[in-house]
């Protein structure tokens, strides 16, 4: 078991991944990696990224395997349920895998497939596999598995070591920036109009973002139909309070099309134009689910409608953010 305090001590030594993870081994100088090979400590961000050792032949994916599955693929190919309960980075197989929120899990055994199917939150990496320190701060960033930290039984996913030393020194400031409705249930919101606290054994992810339950028939009804209780009506009184620092933006700018203006698309509703929030220095945000939201607003998005959005990023490429709204306001 990985505790605060070793987490901190690492920190407090500058130590790389490799190192913070070897705490859980007793102290060895490198983490075990499948066959008993090594890997190396992650190299500090002004150096080629390296990857596991062995990875260059067995990790380079099939030439005719698709690029969105390569896109796709959690952990580059190694085993979540080895990192997390078993301290070591041990590489999947193809034949054992499978997908939970997106992407692709590979496992060297069809009994750890089986364990991580059997509480699959329990081991995915934090948001995704995305920056908890970047979505704090309002940005989307994918993460690097030779900057990687376990807290609190949870593995975190750095682009750098700037921002995993930053993570380790206030860990409690990003451990939670990737929970929903302050950790409420989202099912007994919907269903009750009542915020009823959820409970860290039963949590679930949707696009990175982790949900808690009070039961497991709570989590149940959400994993069957995420879509449907994910998504925070517009006006609702009992929203999560905007926080700033804990992933959630508050934009203004004016109304236009996402499609016909920026070339882009909302990523629940593809085929939808979306509706485009474009703010003073350029950027633009693409707000989700705005046609069923906020209809009226979409209907009038040509007009170059003065709006305030409120949500939280969910991905960013460029000049382009898609946003999860909490509230949008047309100003006067």
């Amino acid at each position: 078991m990985f505790s605060r305090l070793a987490h901190h001590q690492c920190a407090a030594a500058g130590l790389g991944a490799a190192a913070v993870l070897s705490v859980l081994l007793g102290g060895n100088a490198c983490v075990q990696a499948q066959s008993g090979s090594r890997i190396r400590q992650a190299p500090s961000r002004n150096h080629t990224r390296q990857v596991p050792p062995g990875s260059q032949s067995r990790q380079a994916p099939a030439e005719n395997r698709s690029r969105e599955v390569q896109s796709n693929l959690g952990l580059e190919g190694y085993c979540p349920v080895c990192v997390v309960e078993m301290k070591k980075w041990v590489r999947g197989k193809p034949e054992h895998r499978t997908t939970y929120d997106g992407k692709t899990y590979y496992f060297p055994s069809q009994e750890l497939k089986a364990k991580f199917l059997s509480d699959p939150a329990k081991y995915v990496p934090a948001l995704g596999g995305d920056c908890t320190v970047c979505f704090a701060n309002g940005k989307r960033m994918a993460g690097d598995i030779h900057f990687a930290s376990l807290y609190d039984h949870r593995l975190f996913l750095f682009p750098g070591e700037d921002q995993r030393q930053e993570f380790m020194a206030h860990s409690d400031k990003y451990a939670d920036v990737d929970l929903a409705l302050e950790g409420n249930c989202a099912v007994c919101r919907a269903t009750m109009g009542q915020d009823v606290a959820g409970k860290p054994e039963f949590a679930a992810f949707y696009r990175g973002m982790r949900y808690l339950f009070p039961s497991p028939k709570e989590r149940r009804m959400f994993l069957a139909d995420p879509e449907k209780f994910a998504a925070e009506p517009a006006g609702d009184e009992g929203a999560a309070k905007e926080q700033p620092g804990r992933g959630v933006l508050v934009v203004r700018g004016k109304s236009g099309c996402a499609g016909c203006e920026h070339g882009v698309a909302p990523i629940g509703a593809p085929d939808t134009l979306g509706l485009a929030v474009t703010a003073d220095d350029g950027q633009v945000y693409v707000v989700e689910d705005a046609h069923q939201l906020y209809s009226d607003v979409y209907e009038r998005r040509f007009d170059g409608l003065p709006l305030e959005v409120s949500g939280t990023a969910l991905k960013s490429e460029g000049k382009i953010t898609w946003i999860q709204p909490r509230k949008l306001k047309v100003l006067k």
